[in-house]
């Protein structure tokens, strides 16, 4: 019976070798394809547009002045627009909970999407019909995937292994377990689609070429090599049991972003101990083992051995990218549509989802005023001046800059009891006119920051009474206030007037029960973009930072033992990810100046030289590898920022809140490799690599 089995799996892989069979199979699956996503796309863009204009009729609807939509949606739950009616579902004979106090609709694009949802047959994913560039990029995806298996000659591999898995999907749905199953299909396919991107891969790197054959030679050996298989299998195992870990009654945005941090964070981790395990092995061990002395002895040179070991390690790294990138995008785009809670929280909670999470947004500080030339040296003189002769040093009068640069910027963050402070916030022309929804971002701080407290604020948009929202908040917690588009006004700008409503008791005395935020507290975000094309970035950054590290570990590799340049690169490694958190700590770090040493105190100078040891060295780490961790795309993603392809304010600017791909290239891929390439290459090439000692 196991004989026949072979001879017959046998027959079937000779079977699908044929070029006839194989183009029958691959129109089979365009048709099968193309039934299957044309109407997904046709019926994703129609719903697309539907919600734009949607959207449009929703806007400035009101009850308050009896506008046609408003009133049709409270009486009779139904909107007419060009002669088609749309009905409400979920809310059907609750009407009144569309509309808030003042007679506006409380969430128009949950309002939008549940007028929408009948409209979808049963058998389309809700999840993947919600986003036409999701459905695009999946149609794509998986019609490439079919076709790369038929021509590698893997589709068989395919069926055994979907078998398999359909098996084992079947046992966990026996079992009750919905997550267990989306685990088990995610193992199985993962493990099948790095298999099937590895023949690719090796395929397109077997052509006749110096480079291009010492790569193909590292990703054979990257899947025969335990120390690579290992980190491979670990990802591809962890990976689709992540949701596991979610708690489904946390609130929609929590998980995703809990999702989004783990499953991304944990893909850079691995992936990235892969990369520097793979790379340095692959040539010190090759010099250990004297294998390479069969390679430098062909008419290959040493720069094209080096570049070819590191297009290799880059070439596994992109496959692994691809894998953990497809399986973390499917499973975001289906945990969105997992239920909420109910009411008019759920509705928020969908909506803060879809606007501050699976969206690519710019971030807007309000701008604040800053001391000139004049007015900072006035404020420092008035307090020189107060100092004792003594104390009237280089030293000091720095300090005391610092000190009111400091407290004048403080200053303007606080907004006294009873009182209003407005704040200009700039640079929304690209919003101006448009559909978006805006996010007001604030965190306060007020009287003892008791996050178990609640004070009421208030907020007035453009000096217009009629736009006043009151709130209430907890100190030190996040809120966000949505806001339309429309506030903008023609030159970009919006002023949002801060009122603090708290009445502090008469025994506190004056100036108590201020509100303060600190920098980055309180802050516009408004979509410029779309998650699919700020996630493909996102995986794009990473995929950078391992070339740079891939390209670090050869060049240690150079002039090193496999364990000290492990040891090596991964302390540059872990340098470089905690580079941001370095700089932090810098500048709390006190340094005396030399004219402030006692010379005569022994204890002192050895303090003021440890001191100095630290900070230098430190310093140097900052500046030479604090771009690798200011680059954090995994941060971006959790909190819906853009990652623009293009900005090059960025480069240079330490504190910048987007970091474009562009400036990944320049700094990983050109300037840190290209630096590394180099180094290694010089030491290579003077290395002596065959010693005969007359043994062996």
């Amino acid at each position: 019976m196991k004989n026949r089995l072979i001879q017959l799996y046998r027959r079937l892989d000779l079977l699908q070798e044929k070029r006839g069979v194989r183009i029958a199979l691959s129109v089979l699956v365009l048709a099968i394809c193309g039934a299957l996503f044309i109407p997904l796309l046709m019926n994703s863009y129609g719903l697309e547009s539907d919600r734009r204009m949607l959207l449009r009729e929703l806007e400035g609807q009101t009850l308050r002045e009896f506008d046609v939509h408003a009133v049709s949606l409270r009486d009779t739950g139904t909107m007419t627009v060009n002669g088609r009616v749309f009905e409400v579902t979920e809310f059907r004979g609750n009407t009144d909970l569309l509309f808030d106090e003042s007679g506006q609709i409380a969430v128009p694009n949950y309002l939008v999407e549940d007028l929408l949802r009948d409209r979808v047959p049963a058998w389309m994913p809700h999840w993947l019909v919600e986003q036409p560039e999701t459905t695009l990029l999946l149609s794509v995806s998986v019609t490439a995937w079919l076709l790369l298996a038929i021509w590698i000659g893997l589709l068989l591999p395919f069926i055994l292994t979907a078998a398999g898995t359909l098996l084992a999907v079947l046992i966990s749905r026996w079992l009750g377990s919905e997550q267990l199953m989306l685990a088990v299909a995610g193992i199985g396919l993962l493990t099948f689609t790095f298999v099937l991107l590895s023949r690719g891969m090796l395929a397109a790197l077997s052509r006749p070429n110096q480079i291009l054959a010492v790569a193909h030679t590292v990703v054979k050996e990257a899947a025969r090599s335990r120390i690579s298989l290992v980190f491979i299998i670990l990802l591809l195992l962890t990976l689709p049991l992540i949701p596991l870990g979610l708690d489904p009654e946390d609130p929609l945005r929590y998980r995703v972003q809990t999702f989004i941090s783990r499953s991304i964070g944990l893909t850079f981790v691995i992936s990235a101990c892969m990369t520097l395990f793979l790379s340095c092995a692959t040539v010190a061990f090759e010099i250990r083992d004297r294998q390479i002395w069969h390679l430098v002895s062909k008419p290959l040179s040493r720069f094209n051995y080096l570049l070819g070991k590191w297009l290799g390690v880059a070439a596994v790294n992109l496959i692994l990218i691809t894998v953990a990138g497809v399986s973390t995008f499917t499973f975001i785009q289906y945990l969105r549509t997992t239920p909420v809670a109910p009411g008019i929280q759920g509705q928020l909670d969908v909506v803060q989802v879809n606007n501050d999470v699976l969206s690519a947004r710019r971030s807007v500080q309000p701008t604040f005023d800053t001391l000139t030339v004049e007015e900072m040296r006035e404020r420092v003189d008035r307090r020189m001046r107060r100092l004792p002769p003594e104390a009237q040093t280089l030293s000091r009068q720095q300090e005391i800059e610092e000190e009111v640069r400091r407290e004048f910027d403080s200053n303007q963050r606080v907004i006294p009891a009873g009182l209003v402070r407005p704040y200009l916030f700039e640079g929304l022309g690209a919003a101006y006119g448009t559909q978006t929804t805006m996010t007001l971002r604030y965190r306060f701080h007020i009287m003892r920051s008791d996050q178990h407290e609640t004070f009421d604020a208030a907020f007035m948009f453009n000096d217009d009474p009629d736009t006043t929202r009151f709130v209430s908040y907890s100190p030190t917690m996040s809120h966000v206030l949505l806001l339309g588009a429309d506030l903008i006004r023609e030159d970009g700008t919006i002023e949002v007037a801060v009122g603090n409503m708290f009445e502090p008791p008469e025994h506190l005395g004056p100036g108590a029960g201020g509100i303060y935020f600190e920098s980055g507290d309180f802050r516009l975000m408004y979509t410029v973009g779309h998650f699919e094309a700020n996630f493909v970035r996102a995986m794009l950054i990473m995929w950078l930072k391992l070339c740079f590290l891939a390209m670090l570990g050869i060049a240690c590799a150079t002039f090193l033992s496999f364990p000290v340049a492990c040891l090596f690169s991964f302390t540059i490694f872990m340098a470089g990810s905690l580079g941001p958190f370095l700089a932090m700590a810098l500048e709390e770090y006190y340094v005396p100046y030399v004219s402030e040493v006692n010379w005569a105190d022994l204890g002192m100078v050895i303090n003021w030289a440890f001191r100095s040891v630290i900070f230098g060295v430190a310093s140097v780490l900052v500046l030479a590898l604090n771009a690798f961790g200011a680059y954090s795309p995994t941060n971006d993603l959790v909190q819906g920022l853009m990652i623009p392809w293009f900005e090059p304010s960025s480069w240079f600017n330490t504190d910048a809140e987007h970091r474009d791909v562009f400036g990944a290239v320049l700094v990983f891929l050109v300037i840190w490799s290209g630096i590394a390439l180099v180094s290694a290459f010089a030491v290579f090439r003077r290395r002596q690599l065959a010693v005969y000692s007359g043994t062996g």
